[in-house]
């Protein structure tokens, strides 16, 4: 019990924002992804199986986390934009995703981050600024969406034209050339 809760404290501080979301994400949301990125608690998991050993439901486990990303995933505020927390948190899942080298996850925000970032470019930026860590998973699976299935690689040149100047001058020296290497 007091995993569960010093893990919920740790993700609610650093994902905390300003902004109030019209959705909130739920404490169990942030203890499965910390849970997940740690690879501990999977007791949660496990069952017996015919001959009385435990074993671990993989599959259950990924689907709870999946349900999460889903849940999050969405805007939480009017015309396509997150939150603060929302975006951190989907920010999050990048690093899970790259730290854990979770396919399907990768997979998704190949697809799901560009919009999210084109809607909430200055926010998601500033989050790069504040989470320096969050830098290369991020630009990372941003780059992921040009040649995804083969699709969108005649955007990004465009992409990097249209906003190579912009990461410079809003991240760091070391984050804008952390990040823009992802796009090489």
């Amino acid at each position: 019990m007091i995993k569960k809760q010093l893990l919920t404290y740790i993700l609610v501080l650093f994902l905390s924002g300003t902004a109030c979301a019209s959705k909130n994400i739920a404490q169990h949301d942030y203890y499965v992804l910390m849970s997940e990125l740690l690879d501990i608690n999977n007791d949660r998991y496990q069952y017996k199986d015919d001959t009385g050993r435990l074993k671990n439901d993989s599959l259950r486990q990924f689907k709870e986390l999946e349900s999460i990303y889903i849940e999050n995933i969405e805007p939480d505020l009017e015309s396509h934009r997150f939150s603060e927390k929302r975006l951190k948190f989907v920010m999050f899942f990048s690093f899970y995703a790259y730290q854990r080298n979770s396919a399907a996850i990768n997979e998704y925000l190949a697809t799901d981050l560009i919009p999210i970032y084109n809607q909430n470019r200055d926010l998601f930026l500033k989050a790069l600024n504040e989470l320096p860590f969050l830098v290369t998973p991020n630009c990372n699976r941003l780059n992921a969406y040009f040649g995804f299935e083969g699709k969108n690689m005649e955007k990004k040149e465009n992409f990097i034209k249209n906003n190579e100047q912009i990461i410079k001058s809003t991240l760091t020296n070391k984050n804008s050339k952390l990040c823009l290497n992802e796009f090489k």
